[in-house]
C-alpha cells in the first residue's frame, strides 16, 4: 500500500512539474532595450511607420506633444475618444484634443491600431527629455510586460511571464478605468493598494487628502521633490517614513510616502523599480516582483531581440527594413530595388484565412529557392503605412521583385502561379 501511495505521489509531482514548465513556455518573447534620462524610462516606438522616443508611464495615457502631430502623420480630421473620460485619470495634466494613432508598435511583435492619444499642452520638460510623447499600458493588454531597470530592458512575452520570474513571487492586481494596474503593498502588516506609476519617483506618492490621513500615524521624513504632471520635479513636499514595507514578498528598505498635490489618485511610484524586477501579466491580472539577481536569467531571455534574416525562411520584416533594404519610397523616385538577390514579399494578416493557408506553401517555396531568392512577409495590420503607400487593399498581396526592377504584384493565394513567376521573371 505504501508503495502505491509513493508511486501516486511521484506521478503527481511529475505531472505538477510538467504543468509548471508548460506555464512558462511562451509563444513570443522579445527583449527590448530602453534608456533612462533624468530617471525616466525612454523607449523607442514606431508611430504610423515613424520611429519616435516616448516616456513609459503606466499611470498615464498615450499622449503626444503638439509638434509630433505633423511628424508622426496624425490625422487631425479624425477625432479620437477615450469614451469614459476626457482628461488624464490619475494625475493633473493639461490636454487639448484627442486624435487617433493609426498604428503604434514596439519591437517586432507588439502593436495596436487606432489608439486614441491626448494632445498635450506646453510641456517643455518632455522636450528637454527629447521625447515625442507618453506611452501607457494599452499596448501590452494582451501580453506580460517585464521591466528590469537595472539592466535597462523591457521583456514582452505571451502568454506567460519569463521563465526566470518565480511563480510564488506574485500577487493579484485590478485594472481600473484608465487602464491603471492597482497593486497591493503591505505597510506594518496592513495591505493598501495603489495604481502603478512609472513616472513619479519614490515608493509611494500620496494625494493631499491621503497624506493628511497618513500623517496621523507615520513619522515625517526628509522633504522630496515631486512633479506637477509632466513638468520637471522641482516642488519640495513633505514625506513620511514607512516601516515594515513589503511589496509582494520583497522587503523595501527606507521606504517613503511623499505628498504630491498634483495627483488625482495616490500611486505606487517608480522607486519600486529600483528594488527589483517587476512583471505585469495583463492577461491573467497577476503582478510578479523579485529582487535583482534573485534568479539567473537564461541567455535566450537576456539578449536584446534582433531581426534575423535567414536564407530559406519566410522572414518577417518591418517598414523600416523595407526602406533600408528594398526601396525608400520617401525619396519620391521611381521604384528601383536596391538588393543583390530577387525577393518575394507576402503581405498578410492573422485574420485572413487564405493568408494563413498560404504561409506553409510560402515556407516550402522559401526552402526550394534557398540561396537564389529571399522571402519576406509583412504583417499588414502592423505596417499600415507601407500598405497604404502601395495601395494594398486585398490580402494576400505578393510582390515579386527582380534585382534592379519593380514589383510584379499578384493578389490571391495561387502558389502554382508564383513558381512560374519566380522561374520566368526572377531567375531568368
Amino acid at each position: 500500500m505504501k508503495q502505491i501511495i509513493y508511486s501516486f505521489c511521484l506521478l503527481f509531482m511529475l505531472g505538477l512539474t510538467g504543468t509548471l514548465q508548460a506555464q512558462t513556455q511562451n509563444s513570443m518573447t522579445e527583449v527590448i532595450p530602453f534608456k533612462t534620462i533624468d530617471g525616466k524610462i525612454i523607449v523607442e516606438v514606431i508611430v504610423n511607420g515613424e520611429p519616435a522616443d516616448f516616456v513609459l508611464d503606466l499611470a498615464g495615457h498615450n499622449a503626444l506633444l503638439p509638434e509630433a502631430v505633423k511628424r508622426l502623420h496624425i490625422n487631425t480630421k479624425k477625432n479620437g475618444s477615450f469614451k469614459s473620460y476626457d482628461d488624464f485619470v490619475f494625475k493633473k495634466v493639461p490636454v487639448e484634443n484627442v486624435y487617433e494613432i493609426e498604428t503604434l508598435a514596439i519591437g517586432n511583435n507588439t502593436f495596436s491600431n487606432n489608439l486614441p492619444a491626448f494632445i498635450l499642452k506646453e510641456e517643455p520638460y518632455l522636450r528637454k527629455l527629447g521625447v515625442e510623447g507618453i506611452l501607457n499600458s494599452s499596448l501590452f493588454r494582451s501580453s506580460v510586460l517585464t521591466i528590469d531597470l537595472k539592466r535597462k530592458k523591457l521583456t514582452i512575452t505571451q502568454p506567460y511571464r519569463p521563465s526566470y520570474i518565480k511563480l510564488n513571487y506574485r500577487s493579484d492586481f485590478d485594472i481600473v478605468t484608465g487602464l491603471g494596474a492597482v497593486c497591493p503593498i503591505s505597510i506594518q502588516g496592513k495591505s493598501v493598494s495603489f495604481v502603478l506609476d512609472t513616472w513619479n519617483e519614490n515608493i509611494i506618492n500620496l494625494t493631499e487628502k491621503d497624506f493628511n490621513e497618513w500623517s496621523i500615524s507615520h513619522t515625517k521624513g526628509t522633504p522630496q521633490k515631486v512633479s506637477d504632471g509632466y513638468k520637471e520635479a522641482s516642488y519640495e513636499e513633505e514625506s513620511l517614513l514607512l516601516p515594515e514595507t513589503m511589496f509582494v514578498k520583497t522587503k523595501i528598505e527606507n521606504a517613503l510616502a511623499v505628498r504630491n498635490p498634483f495627483l488625482k489618485r495616490s500611486v505606487l511610484g517608480k522607486g519600486i523599480l529600483e528594488q527589483g524586477i517587476i512583471s505585469i501579466d495583463y492577461i491573467h491580472q497577476k503582478i510578479y516582483f523579485q529582487p535583482f539577481d534573485f534568479a539567473p536569467i537564461p541567455e535566450s531571455e537576456a539578449k536584446v531581440t534582433e531581426v534575423k534574416i535567414e536564407n530559406g525562411k519566410m522572414n518577417p520584416i518591418t517598414r523600416q527594413f523595407f526602406l533600408e533594404h528594398i526601396f525608400d519610397y520617401r525619396t519620391g523616385n521611381d521604384f528601383v530595388y536596391n538588393g543583390d538577390k530577387p525577393v518575394v514579399i507576402d503581405f498578410w494578416a492573422t485574420w485572413c484565412g487564405p493568408c494563413m493557408r498560404l504561409l506553409p506553401k510560402m515556407e516550402e517555396l522559401a526552402e526550394k529557392y534557398k540561396g537564389k531568392v529571399m522571402f519576406y512577409k509583412v504583417n499588414a495590420d502592423k505596417e499600415k503605412d507601407l500598405c497604404k503607400h502601395f495601395g494594398i487593399q486585398a490580402l494576400p498581396t505578393l510582390f515579386f521583385i527582380p534585382v534592379g526592377g519593380k514589383p510584379i504584384v499578384e493578389v490571391g493565394a495561387t502558389p502554382e502561379k508564383y513558381v512560374q513567376i519566380i522561374e520566368e521573371q526572377l531567375l531568368k
